[in-house]
Protein backbone atom coordinates (compact mmCIF):
# COMPACT_ATOMS: atom_id res chain seq x y z
CA UNK A 1 0.00 0.00 0.00
CA UNK A 2 1.17 3.41 -0.88
CA UNK A 3 1.38 6.23 1.79
CA UNK A 4 2.10 9.81 1.88
CA UNK A 5 5.60 10.92 3.00
CA UNK A 6 3.75 14.18 3.83
CA UNK A 7 0.60 13.71 5.32
CA UNK A 8 0.95 9.88 6.21
CA UNK A 9 -2.20 8.79 4.96
CA UNK A 10 -2.33 4.97 3.41
CA UNK A 11 -3.66 4.96 -0.01
CA UNK A 12 -4.93 2.02 -2.18
CA UNK A 13 -2.62 0.65 -4.36
CA UNK A 14 -2.26 2.21 -7.65
CA UNK A 15 -2.56 5.71 -6.49
CA UNK A 16 0.67 7.59 -7.04
CA UNK A 17 0.09 11.01 -5.84
CA UNK A 18 -1.67 12.58 -2.64
CA UNK A 19 -4.94 14.10 -3.47
CA UNK A 20 -4.30 16.21 -0.34
CA UNK A 21 -1.07 17.83 -0.70
CA UNK A 22 0.22 16.59 -4.63
CA UNK A 23 3.28 14.79 -2.85
CA UNK A 24 4.10 11.50 -4.59
CA UNK A 25 3.62 8.59 -2.58
CA UNK A 26 6.23 6.07 -1.25
CA UNK A 27 6.06 2.24 -0.75
CA UNK A 28 7.11 2.40 3.03
CA UNK A 29 7.07 5.44 5.66
CA UNK A 30 10.24 5.83 7.10
CA UNK A 31 10.71 5.13 10.80
CA UNK A 32 9.77 7.69 13.14
CA UNK A 33 11.84 8.49 15.89
CA UNK A 34 9.95 7.37 19.52
CA UNK A 35 9.14 10.50 20.95
CA UNK A 36 9.89 10.63 25.14
CA UNK A 37 6.70 10.45 26.84
CA UNK A 38 5.47 13.62 28.50
CA UNK A 39 4.22 13.62 32.54
CA UNK A 40 2.20 16.92 32.98
CA UNK A 41 2.56 17.98 36.56
CA UNK A 42 -0.15 20.86 38.33
CA UNK A 43 1.30 24.38 37.35
CA UNK A 44 -1.70 26.92 39.01
CA UNK A 45 -5.02 27.25 39.27
CA UNK A 46 -6.66 30.23 37.17
CA UNK A 47 -9.77 31.90 37.74
CA UNK A 48 -11.54 31.05 34.33
CA UNK A 49 -11.00 29.03 30.42
CA UNK A 50 -10.74 32.33 29.48
CA UNK A 51 -7.03 32.80 31.39
CA UNK A 52 -6.42 29.49 30.87
CA UNK A 53 -6.23 29.27 26.99
CA UNK A 54 -4.24 32.60 27.04
CA UNK A 55 -1.43 30.59 29.38
CA UNK A 56 -1.94 27.58 27.40
CA UNK A 57 -1.02 29.59 24.38
CA UNK A 58 2.04 31.50 25.89
CA UNK A 59 3.61 28.13 27.45
CA UNK A 60 3.08 26.21 23.51
CA UNK A 61 4.77 29.50 22.11
CA UNK A 62 7.78 28.63 24.15
CA UNK A 63 7.44 24.94 23.37
CA UNK A 64 5.83 23.95 26.75
CA UNK A 65 3.36 21.17 26.49
CA UNK A 66 0.10 21.86 28.28
CA UNK A 67 -3.09 20.70 29.26
CA UNK A 68 -5.97 22.12 30.68
CA UNK A 69 -8.20 20.35 33.51
CA UNK A 70 -11.41 21.56 34.39
CA UNK A 71 -14.53 23.90 32.92
CA UNK A 72 -16.08 21.32 30.98
CA UNK A 73 -19.68 22.01 31.79
CA UNK A 74 -18.63 26.12 31.34
CA UNK A 75 -17.73 25.03 27.82
CA UNK A 76 -20.63 22.90 27.32
CA UNK A 77 -22.68 25.73 28.33
CA UNK A 78 -20.87 29.05 26.46
CA UNK A 79 -19.89 30.13 29.63
CA UNK A 80 -17.06 32.49 28.59
CA UNK A 81 -16.36 34.70 31.73
CA UNK A 82 -13.39 35.83 33.79
CA UNK A 83 -14.44 33.63 36.80
CA UNK A 84 -15.67 30.26 36.83
CA UNK A 85 -17.78 28.49 39.78
CA UNK A 86 -15.51 24.98 38.68
CA UNK A 87 -11.55 24.71 39.28
CA UNK A 88 -9.59 24.73 36.18
CA UNK A 89 -5.92 24.38 36.41
CA UNK A 90 -3.24 24.38 34.06
CA UNK A 91 -0.51 21.16 33.97
CA UNK A 92 2.38 21.22 32.12
CA UNK A 93 5.32 18.74 31.28
CA UNK A 94 7.04 18.45 34.87
CA UNK A 95 10.39 18.96 33.04
CA UNK A 96 9.66 22.28 32.01
CA UNK A 97 7.95 23.42 35.30
CA UNK A 98 10.19 26.23 36.45
CA UNK A 99 10.19 27.96 33.00
CA UNK A 100 6.46 27.40 32.88
CA UNK A 101 6.26 29.46 36.80
CA UNK A 102 7.71 32.27 35.35
CA UNK A 103 5.42 32.86 32.38
CA UNK A 104 2.63 32.03 34.27
CA UNK A 105 3.43 35.01 36.85
CA UNK A 106 4.49 37.55 33.98
CA UNK A 107 1.07 37.00 32.83
CA UNK A 108 -0.81 36.40 35.39
CA UNK A 109 0.49 37.50 37.93
CA UNK A 110 -0.80 37.00 41.75
CA UNK A 111 -4.30 36.82 40.17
Amino acid sequence: MPFCPECQFEYKPGVIICPDCGSVLVEKLPDQPELEPVTFIHLRDVPSRIYAEMLKEALESEGIPSIIKGDDLGMLLGWNSTSSAVRISIWVDRNKLFEAKEIAQGILGDI
